[in-house]
């Protein structure tokens, strides 16, 4: 039986040390803001019953991902063993594979993306400075399971809160975790969460179909927004005007990092300068 790649994170033991994230930037040399692996501190209740966890989260490697089916080159496509990754000899750095996923865990790197140090290249970000125009993204660190090694966030989480295997081997350390903690699994994803007793389901990540039906309700109210917005432009103000400076407004209440991303990429004009 083919293996099928998960991965399961324990909010229970997570302490938001930001272990996982230093040590996937340091192996893949990711630029300033793009964080394969995001660290998120939620609360939830009031005084005197009150809470607080780290959610961390990262690209979930749908069943069906949304991302693959976007890609206009076929350089995103999900592995026999269940890990989506990119082509970056076939990525044309259009972008769609970012505005498709629900989860807001693709980056476009651009030109005017710089790396850690002004005209300075790390050495771990040799390799991954020479790509511009490209999207990346967590690949469950592909490939190292090539070369039978773990991901770097499993290997370097102190609380041990990430355990990473083949859900489809019965006699896997994953298997056994998932059989013993019953964690929530995201419906359509590879990725388990063991969510604290009294911890709100929401503050994790959706199952895919409902995070699907959430970006299209927001790009649709984003859409009836602009359009409303230039149906009452002020006199004297060209409609195009208004609808763009509220469709940008929009954009940024959808996620900052949908804004962040968008916001990095240049004009057709910019580009032919």
């Amino acid at each position: 039986m083919t293996a099928k790649y998960g991965m399961v994170i324990n909010l229970e033991r997570c302490i938001g040390c930001y272990a996982c994230v230093v040590a996937c930037k340091q192996c893949w040399g990711t630029r300033p803001g793009v964080n394969y692996n995001m660290m998120n501190y939620v609360e939830w209740g009031e005084y005197p019953d009150a809470h607080q966890r780290y959610v961390s989260t990262m690209c979930n490697h749908c069943d069906n991902p949304p991302c693959v089916s976007a890609c206009p080159s076929q350089a995103t496509y999900k592995t026999d063993e269940g890990p989506v990754i990119v082509d970056f000899e076939l990525c044309e750095g259009c972008g769609a594979c970012v505005d498709a996923c629900p989860y807001d865990h693709r980056f476009l790197i651009t030109e005017d993306m710089t790396t850690s140090y002004e005209e300075v290249v790390m050495p771990c970000e040799e390799k991954s400075s020479k790509r511009v125009n490209v999207t990346e993204k967590c690949t469950f660190c592909y490939e190292r399971l090539a070369e039978g090694l773990q991901p770097m966030c499993t290997v370097h989480c102190p609380g041990q809160c990430r355990i990473f295997g083949d859900v489809n081997d019965p006699e896997s350390d994953i298997s056994k975790y998932i059989a013993d903690k019953k964690p929530t699994q995201i419906a359509g994803t590879s990725m388990y969460y063991v969510v604290p007793e009294n911890m709100d389901r929401s503050l994790v990540p959706p199952d895919l179909a409902d995070a699907v039906s959430t970006q299209m309700s927001a790009k649709n109210e984003k859409k009836s927004t602009s359009g409303d917005a230039a149906k009452k432009a002020p006199e004297g103000v060209p409609a195009a005007a208004v609808a763009g400076v509220v469709g940008v407004a929009a954009v940024a209440a959808v996620g900052g990092g949908v804004a962040y991303k968008r916001s990095k990429r240049k004009s057709s004009s910019e580009q032919s300068e």
